[in-house]
C-alpha cells in the first residue's frame, strides 16, 4: 500500500503518460499542489530521506533559443534569491556594521520585551541600505571595467537604426559577453544586475544609451551563478581568478565590506572630487535618545528619529559644503547636476537624453516589423524632448548652472521649460510646423524624460537602491514558501509556467494592468532576466515590450488584482489566487455576484471545491498577491480613496465569511501574522493588508532612504484647494502672531498664484509649515 511520501514523490501526468507510451502499467494522476502536508511515518515501508539539494544541483540553465522561460531557470533563480536573502540577513544583522551599533537601543538598560525585535531589525535595515548603496557604487564601477570605450547612442545613429528596426537584432556585432566562475562580479553586484533587469523597459534604454547592448543580449548569467552558489549555505563563493580580475580592473575589494567607508563624489560646481561619510546618523544618538526614552515604544520612536536625522550621503538630509569651491551639495543638487551634464552630452555630441527612446509600447522605434505607435506622431528629425533642449534651450539651462547654482534646482528647470512651451517661434521651430501646440507624444517624450531625474541621481534610468530594496519583498515571500526543498519542486515550476503564459495572455488588454500572484512573478522575472527572448515574446503576444512595474500605488494595484482575478476565473475556469487567507477570498468574492452564483452554479461549485481542499491558511507560505511594488502615497487624496476602498473590501470580506460558514468551512482569518527574520531579528509581521498602516512597515521605512524606496512615495496630485484651506486655518488660529501671519500669507499666495505642480505646492505647504512650527519653538 503507497504511503503519502509516494504521492508527494509522484510527478505530472504528462510524465506518467511518457513512460507508459514507454511500456510502463503506472497510471496518471494530477501534479502536486503547491502546498501538501507532511508525510506520515511508516515504519514498515521506511527509506531513507531524499537528498532535496539534488532538485536544485544538476540543472540545465545553457542558453536556449525558445523564448518562454524553462523549469530549471526557474529553479536556478529561485536558488540565487535565496543566496540574495541569506546575504541580507548576515550583512543586516551584523552589530557595529557602517557605524550603527545596537548598542543605541541598549545602553538604556531596559529590560527586552516584545518591541526589542522590531527596534532590532530598524538598525538591521538602515545597515541593508548602506550596504545596498555602496553595491549600486560597485556596480557602476564594474560596467564602465566591462565597456571601458562604449559607444553612447547619439541622435543620428537612434534615427537611422530606429527606423531600420535594428536597434535591438542581436545579429550585429554586439555580441555576448561570456560569464563562468573565473569572471563573475561579487554577489553584491550580482544582486543589483538581477534587481535592474527587472524593471525591463529601463534596463532597455540604459543598455542602448550607453552602449551596453552586448550586456543586454548576453541576459543573466545562470550557469555561472548556480555554479558559485554553495547548495547547502547558500553563499556566492569567492573564485580565486575571479577575485584578481575584480580588483585588477574595478580598484575595489572583491568582499564590499573591505571597501573605504567614504563615499566619492564628484563636486557639481568645480567638478572636483569629494568624499562623504555614508551616514552620520548614529553621531547623533547620545542626545536624540536622551532620558524621555523609559520604555521600548519611546526608544522606538527615538532610533526613527536618529536612522532618519543624518547627512551622510546614504541619509534622506544628505548635506555637504566642498571643500574646494565650498559649493553646498546635495541630493537635490546631484540630481541638476545629472540633469546638465546630461544636457551637455546632447549639446556637443548628439548623445540622446534618458526617457526619449522608447515609445508608447515600450519600443524603440521599430522592433521588426512592429513599430511603436508614439513615433508615428514624431518629426523626421526624432523624439520631440531632443529637439527641443538642442535650439537653445539647453544652453540657457547650462548657463542658468553656472550663474545661478545655488537656487537651481529640478523644480527651477522644469519652471524654465514649461514657460518656453509658451514661446509660439520656438515651438514651432522645434516641431518643425506652424502649429505651435504641443502633441500628446510630445508631452510624453518630456515627461519621460524629465521622470529620469525625479528623487534620482544615479546615472541610471531609475534609483537602482530603491529597485533592490523593494525585491526584498518579493525575495523573502519565496523564502517563507520555500518551493526550493519542496520534493514536487518540477511539477510545482511546470503548474506555474503554464499559469504565467495565460497570465501574458491576459496582458494583451492594454485597457487593465494584470497583477501577478508570487507564483506567476516568479516566471515573469526569470523570464525578464532573458530580457532578449523576453522582449520577443511579449511583443509577439500582447503588441508591446511589457514592462514591470516596481511602484504602483496600493489603491491601483488592488483594484487590477480583482480585475486579473476575475479575468483569469472566466477564461479557465480555474480559481486565479489558489490561496484561502482573507485578502484573496475577499478578492474572489468582490467579483463574484449572486446572478452568477445562480446561473453558473455547477462552474462555480468546481471552483469551490477546488479550494475546498486548502486546509492551510498560513500567510506565510500563501501563493497570493505579489504585492512588492505596493507603495503607499502621502497625500489626503489618497487617504479619502483608500478609505473607500478599505470599505469596499471589507464589505466583501464578510460576505466571503457569511458563505464560508454555509458551506461548512473555517472562517478566512484577517489577523494573521507571520514571522520574518529578513534582517536576522525575529519580528512579527501583519500578513498583506492593503489600506493598513502595519504593512510593509520593516522592509522599507521612507525616512531611512535618499530617495523613495516604497511607502511615502508621492503618486497622486495634492489637491490644492485642500492646502489652501488649511493654511486658511492656520491664518484664521487667534494665537497666530503678526509674523507668523506674514509667513503663511506668502505661502498661500505662492500656492494660489505661482504654483504650477503638484510638488510645488507639497513643498510650499511643507515649508509653512515648518515656519510656523519654528516660529513658535523661537517664541519659547
Amino acid at each position: 500500500m503507497p504511503n503519502r511520501l509516494s504521492k508527494i514523490l509522484s510527478r505530472s501526468s504528462k510524465e506518467k503518460e511518457a513512460e507508459a507510451e514507454a511500456g510502463s502499467s503506472s497510471s496518471s494522476s494530477p501534479p502536486p499542489e503547491y502546498a501538501q502536508p507532511p508525510p506520515d511515518y511508516d515504519a514498515e515501508n521506511a527509506i531513507n530521506p531524499p537528498d532535496l539539494t539534488t532538485g536544485f544541483s544538476n540543472l540545465n540553465v545553457a542558453p536556449h533559443h525558445n523564448d518562454a522561460p524553462q523549469v530549471d531557470h526557474c529553479v536556478a533563480h529561485l536558488k540565487v534569491l535565496e543566496c540574495f536573502y541569506r546575504l541580507r540577513q548576515r550583512v543586516a544583522s551584523t552589530d557595529g556594521l557602517f557605524g550603527i551599533h545596537n548598542s543605541i537601543a541598549f545602553d538604556k538598560g531596559l529590560p527586552e520585551d516584545s518591541k526589542t525585535p522590531e527596534v532590532l531589525a530598524k538598525l538591521s535595515e538602515k545597515r541593508w541600505s548602506i550596504y545596498v548603496s555602496r553595491a549600486v557604487d560597485r556596480f557602476d564601477t564594474w560596467t564602465s571595467a566591462v565597456f571601458p570605450n562604449p559607444k553612447m547612442l547619439t541622435c543620428s545613429i537612434f534615427e537611422i537604426y530606429g527606423k531600420a528596426g535594428t536597434l535591438c537584432d542581436s545579429s550585429k556585432k554586439d555580441g555576448r559577453l561570456t560569464f563562468n566562475e573565473t569572471n563573475m562580479p561579487p554577489v553584491d553586484v550580482l544582486m543589483v544586475w538581477h534587481a535592474y533587469m527587472l524593471n525591463p523597459r529601463a534596463y532597455l534604454e540604459d543598455c542602448l544609451r550607453k552602449g551596453w547592448m552586448a550586456l543586454w543580449h548576453t541576459g543573466f548569467p545562470w550557469q555561472a551563478a548556480v555554479d558559485c552558489i554553495n547548495n547547502k549555505t547558500f553563499v556566492h563563493g569567492a573564485n580565486d581568478t575571479a577575485a584578481a580580475d575584480w580588483i585588477s580592473s574595478t580598484q575595489l575589494h572583491w568582499d564590499q565590506l573591505d571597501d573605504a567607508d567614504l563615499k566619492r563624489l564628484y563636486c557639481p560646481g568645480c567638478t572636483g572630487m569629494v568624499k562623504s561619510p555614508y551616514t552620520t546618523s548614529p553621531d547623533k544618538a547620545s542626545y536624540l535618545l536622551g532620558d524621555w526614552c523609559r520604555d521600548w515604544e519611546a526608544v522606538s520612536r527615538g532610533v526613527d528619529v536618529v536612522l532618519s536625522s543624518g547627512h551622510g550621503f546614504c541619509d534622506k538630509e544628505f548635506y555637504m559644503s566642498c571643500p574646494h569651491c565650498a559649493t553646498t551639495i546635495n541630493h537635490e543638487r546631484l540630481r541638476t547636476a545629472k540633469f546638465c551634464n546630461d544636457v551637455t552630452k546632447l549639446i556637443k555630441h548628439q548623445i540622446v537624453m534618458p526617457g526619449t527612446l522608447l515609445g508608447y509600447e515600450g519600443i524603440p522605434w521599430r522592433y521588426g516589423k512592429k513599430y511603436d505607435n508614439m513615433f508615428s506622431y514624431v518629426s523626421k528629425t526624432g523624439p520631440f524632448a531632443n529637439r527641443f533642449l538642442r535650439l537653445g534651450l539647453g544652453e540657457d539651462m547650462l548657463y542658468k548652472n553656472v550663474t545661478d547654482s545655488r537656487s537651481w534646482t529640478m523644480t527651477g528647470i522644469r519652471h524654465h521649460i514649461e514657460l518656453q512651451f509658451r514661446d509660439r517661434e520656438y515651438m514651432q521651430q522645434t516641431r518643425g510646423s506652424i502649429a505651435g501646440r504641443m502633441s500628446k507624444a510630445d508631452r510624453i517624450s518630456i515627461r519621460k524624460m524629465m521622470s529620469r531625474y525625479w528623487e534620482n541621481s544615479s546615472p541610471f534610468a531609475l534609483d537602482l537602491v530603491g529597485v533592490v530594496i523593494r525585491q526584498g519583498s518579493f525575495i523573502e515571500k519565496l523564502h517563507n514558501i520555500d518551493w526550493l526543498h519542496s520534493p514536487a519542486l518540477p511539477s510545482t515550476m511546470k503548474r506555474l509556467l503554464v499559469k504565467y503564459q495565460r497570465f501574458v495572455t491576459i496582458m494583451k488588454d492594454d485597457k487593465h494592468m494584470a497583477v501577478p500572484t508570487l507564483d506567476v512573478d516568479l516566471a515573469w522575472h526569470t523570464h525578464q532576466l532573458s530580457p532578449s527572448q523576453y522582449m520577443a515574446y511579449t511583443i509577439a503576444t500582447t503588441g508591446q515590450f511589457v514592462d514591470h512595474d516596481d511602484k504602483v500605488a496600493e489603491t491601483a494595484l488592488n483594484d487590477a488584482f480583482a480585475w486579473t482575478s476575475k479575468t483569469y476565473q472566466k477564461l479557465y475556469n480555474e480559481p486565479y489566487s489558489e490561496c484561502t487567507c482573507w485578502y484573496c477570498e475577499a478578492t474572489r468574492e468582490s467579483h463574484t455576484n449572486a446572478a452568477s452564483r445562480l446561473f453558473n452554479s455547477s462552474r462555480n461549485e468546481q471552483l469551490d471545491s477546488a479550494l475546498a481542499h486548502k486546509s492551510s491558511q498560513d500567510p506565510r507560505k500563501s501563493v497570493h498577491i505579489s504585492a512588492h511594488n505596493a507603495v503607499r502615497p502621502s497625500d489626503a487624496e489618497y487617504n479619502i480613496t483608500a478609505t473607500q476602498k478599505a470599505a469596499e473590501l471589507e464589505k466583501a470580506y464578510q460576505k466571503a465569511c457569511e458563505r464560508a460558514r454555509k458551506k461548512g468551512r473555517k472562517e478566512p482569518r484577517r489577523d494573521d501574522y507571520y514571522y520574518s527574520d529578513a534582517y536576522g531579528h525575529p519580528v512579527y509581521l501583519p500578513a498583506y493588508s492593503p489600506y493598513y498602516a502595519g504593512y510593509g512597515y520593516y522592509m522599507y521605512t521612507p525616512a531611512y532612504y535618499p530617495g523613495h524606496a516604497g511607502e511615502g512615495w508621492r503618486l497622486a496630485p495634492v489637491v490644492r484647494g485642500v492646502l489652501v484651506r488649511v493654511l486658511a486655518a492656520m491664518l484664521a488660529a487667534p494665537v497666530v502672531a503678526q509674523e507668523e501671519r506674514a509667513v503663511v500669507e506668502g505661502v498661500v499666495e505662492g500656492v494660489v498664484e505661482g504654483a504650477a505642480v503638484a510638488e510645488e505646492v507639497a513643498e510650499a505647504v511643507v515649508a509653512a509649515a515648518v515656519s510656523y512650527v519654528a516660529l513658535w519653538f523661537d517664541d519659547d
